[in-house]
């Protein structure tokens, strides 16, 4: 009897203990007024199409609220409810939605938003996501740099997997920062990865002990690619689709600065050449070696028998003068057999319309070119007259992607999704300071609609994040070597590359901008 009267006694206090927890639990309002006016939320979801395996679609609702809730609803049927949390961030099931989005495929979502304001629940006008069939690169490769320029400061390169919203680190230059109040100069950049084989990537570790940390068939190593005939070290870099080739840009890189202009700084290339790295042979060999022109920003064709670049023939010595620096579209053929160049293509003549293309990307399925157009200059993630622009490669028609483009702010560096499907943009548009990714999806008429920012576990994620996404690219794959990899590789002794200018070819100091530069005799 008394195990009994303490059993009991126990069952009472559960239940009581769970009602006084029902009651502080909120629930999903039971009727509301519907205010006829559109949610205000960030990041902002509304009405755009997403890809059938990206991660849930998280925001917040902004305003002062009592409580809020959202209700997702398939054209099938399901439904998801989600109470917002104390800050009204609406942080979606993972599973749930996932499954929302396979049955729904080709179909839209219906967003409705409800907050509560003076006890009673305010119901906002709803809003749709298209789900497309078309998925979307698993892995998001990106630099993450602050908007300053008076040293490398805190950098690292990252790669977040877009179907579950977790980001990793792949190498950051924290560790060699000993003096939180010294800006050492240990910059990393010029990341990426080769199109159809991603398990072999490369980046630059800038400074002293530093080089080309390159990623190939499985081994890690530090390359220095400069050799005597060139005047400057590798920059940009493009991989081969399939064969061990990099195509660099050399460049002699400087900057502007504006102290009456909202363009603050203006990069611009005193000198630039392209160069092809052979990675088996360890060999540097001239592709564009002009003494009045300047050729940067390579990029392959996706079979791999052209390579895409920019061209300018303006040269010039003072900062006044950058706003003249335009640059044209070529390609040069390549042959696989002979590894021999053949004459350059113009592709695209933006300088006789006054204005730069730059970043040229052809599309994995060969038909479209996508480019970023700016009144000047090549550097353009800082220009806000960038906007993305699309070249028909069959018609050759070239226009302005007014519909993925913002107004006023930066729209910038660009890549292809494997599938042709998606096309993600660094944009400025938030708020003119900081890029974020977009992606922006394309159709068989290389059409699109609103971009859609890039999702992220927790709502306010970029909102709190004060530093720039810098050269956004896709990959198939994860990065599969750790910072410990890298780093034993950054401490030991560089591998000298090979050079493959022909013999005639010399360093020689240049009149118009004294700079030094190789010129074949």
């Amino acid at each position: 009897m008394m195990r009994m009267n303490k059993l009991l006694k126990y069952v009472v206090a559960s239940v009581m203990c769970s009602m006084a927890l029902s009651s502080c639990t909120p629930h999903f309002p039971e009727s509301s007024y519907d205010t006829q006016t559109r949610p205000d939320i960030s990041p902002d979801f509304q009405n755009v199409t997403v890809p059938v395996n990206i991660s849930p679609t998280n925001f917040y609702l902004k305003g002062d609220w009592e409580a809020t809730a959202l209700k997702i609803s398939g054209e099938k049927g399901e439904t998801i409810e989600v109470i917002g949390d104390s800050k009204n961030n609406f942080v979606i099931d993972v599973p749930s939605w996932k499954k929302l989005l396979a049955n729904n495929v080709g179909g839209t979502l219906s967003f409705d938003v409800y907050a509560k304001k003076e006890g009673r629940w305010l119901h906002f006008e709803p809003f749709n996501e298209t789900v497309s069939p078309d998925s979307i690169d698993r892995y998001l490769t990106y630099r993450l740099i602050e908007p300053s320029y008076m040293g490398t400061g805190l950098i690292g390169i990252f790669q977040s997997d877009l179907e579950t919203g977790e980001t990793q680190s792949i190498f950051e230059n924290k560790f060699f920062h000993r003096d939180p109040h010294v800006r050492t100069q240990k910059c990393v950049n010029c990341h990426t990865a080769q199109r159809n084989h991603p398990e072999n990537k490369m980046f630059y570790f800038r400074g002293p002990n530093g080089g080309l940390i390159l990623t190939y068939n499985g081994q890690v190593k530090k390359i220095n690619t400069r050799t005597k005939e060139m005047f400057a070290g590798t920059v940009y870099p493009a991989w081969h689709p399939n064969l061990p080739y990099i195509a660099f840009s050399s460049n002699v890189i400087k900057q502007c600065f504006s102290s009456n202009d909202k363009n603050k700084v203006e990069p611009f290339d005193f000198y630039s050449d392209l160069v092809l790295y052979d990675i088996e042979k360890n060999t540097i060999s001239p592709i564009q070696n002009t003494r009045l022109k300047q050729e940067t920003n390579p990029n392959w064709s996706p079979d791999g028998k052209y390579l895409y670049y920019n061209v300018s023939d303006s040269v010039f010595t003072v900062c006044n003068n950058y706003r003249h620096l335009l640059y044209d579209i070529y390609r040069i053929p390549f042959n696989v057999d002979s590894l021999s160049w053949g004459e350059p293509e113009l592709v695209y003549a933006a300088a006789k319309d006054k204005r730069s293309a730059t970043y040229p990307r052809v599309s994995p399925d060969g038909k479209f070119l996508a480019f970023t157009g700016a009144l000047y200059g090549t550097s353009t993630q800082t220009n806000r007259t960038a906007d993305l622009f699309i070249m028909n490669l069959e018609t050759k028609e070239v226009r302005n992607m007014s519909e993925v483009n913002s107004p006023t702010e930066s729209d910038s560096y660009h890549d292809w999704s494997s599938e042709s499907r998606w096309l993600v943009v660094s944009s400025r548009r938030g708020d003119g300071n900081y890029s974020r990714p977009y992606f922006a999806h394309i159709d068989e008429e290389g059409k699109s609609g609103k971009p859609l920012p890039m999702p992220h576990s927790y709502p306010r994620y970029d909102d709190d994040l004060l530093k720039n996404y810098n050269v956004v690219e896709f990959s198939s794959a994860p990065v599969v070597k750790t910072y410990a990899d890298f780093l034993s590789v950054i401490q030991k002794d560089e591998i000298k590359a090979n050079s493959g200018f022909p013999e005639n070819t010399s360093v020689e100091p240049d009149g118009i901008t004294g700079a030094t530069s190789p010129r074949t005799r």
